[in-house]
């Protein structure tokens, strides 16, 4: 078995992010052929043949750049660099090789899953397990209570074993409503990840505000936290929140900025940045569907 093709299901299994890279033009002299092939992992790693030191540094450069927008791209490294180029999705950069030659190498990410944690035993938790599955995110459950388990995404029973593996790629959202909202909250924070929503009414977390607030969560991370968790599309069934939802996290983690009309106001944007009431902790959002 290729040594690349190994690893590529090795971090498959690990759900680790890396770049197949392909060279598929070559014209000698090169020491790389059509068809070569490499894995070039996430810390610049690579597994396989695509060239020596005249491509392998341009391809690991090339490759973070496309694991950062996960766009495929291919590389042209000539000795004619300078020339004008017309092809869109080709980077032409120079051949450095005295020996001259010229390859192209076609670079495809693999981007691992998203992770998105729901802590909750709800109907909306459920909605958010089936869509954000049907959306591509590797979707963990945390459910402390004693009723059926959610089905579709992994589960975890204790709030200690609830972990993030890229923090900043990740979307958490508590919809315990009511269950056991506190020590969701307090153990989601903790986790500092990209996006942090709370489902629940805006009275509701209004005092949730000022009870994580004597728990130890200061101001600046509670003005963090999207709630009631969502963009306002009126919505009213847990489907249409848990929609509502995933919009936001995806907003957000694009940085867009996205505007609604609730009750003659502006809704919040998708990175939020809410003005806090010192007293409550909270946010003066106008009412909203998720009780």
């Amino acid at each position: 078995m290729d040594s690349w093709y190994r690893t590529a299901k090795e971090l498959e299994a690990k759900g680790e992010s890396y770049v197949l890279a392909t060279v598929i033009r070559a014209v000698a002299p090169t020491s790389a052929k059509p068809g070569d092939k490499a894995v070039v992992t996430a810390s610049a790693v690579v597994h396989g043949w695509i060239g020596g030191s005249c491509a392998e540094p341009t391809v690991k450069k090339e490759a973070a750049l496309a694991l950062a927008d996960g766009m495929c791209r291919v590389v042209q490294i000539t000795p004619d660099a300078n020339l004008p180029n017309h092809r869109e999705g080709l980077v032409v950069v120079p051949m450095t090789c005295y020996s001259g030659g010229e390859l192209e190498i076609y670079l495809e990410p693999h981007r691992a899953k998203r992770e998105l944690l729901v802590f909750g035993n709800s109907p909306v938790a459920q909605a958010l397990v089936e869509l954000g599955i049907a959306v591509g995110y590797k979707v963990t459950v945390v459910d402390t209570t004693e009723r059926p388990p959610l089905e579709g995404a992994t589960v975890l029973t204790s709030l200690d074993d609830a972990k993030l593996a890229r923090p900043t790629e990740a979307a958490v959202v508590v919809a315990t409503h009511g269950v056991f909202d506190e020590d969701a909250i307090a153990r989601a924070v903790g986790l500092s990840p990209s996006y942090l929503g709370v489902v629940a009414s805006p009275k509701r977390f209004s005092s949730l505000g000022g009870t994580m607030q004597r728990r130890g969560i200061s101001l600046g991370d509670w003005a963090k936290i999207d709630g009631p968790a969502g963009i306002d599309i009126g919505a009213n069934t847990p489907q249409e929140i848990a929609v509502s939802i995933i919009a936001a996290i995806t907003a957000h983690r694009e940085s867009v900025s996205v505007e609604t009309q609730r009750s003659g106001q502006v809704a919040h944007e998708s990175a939020p940045n809410p003005v806090v009431d010192a007293a409550t902790g909270t946010e003066g959002k106008p009412s909203c569907c998720h009780d």
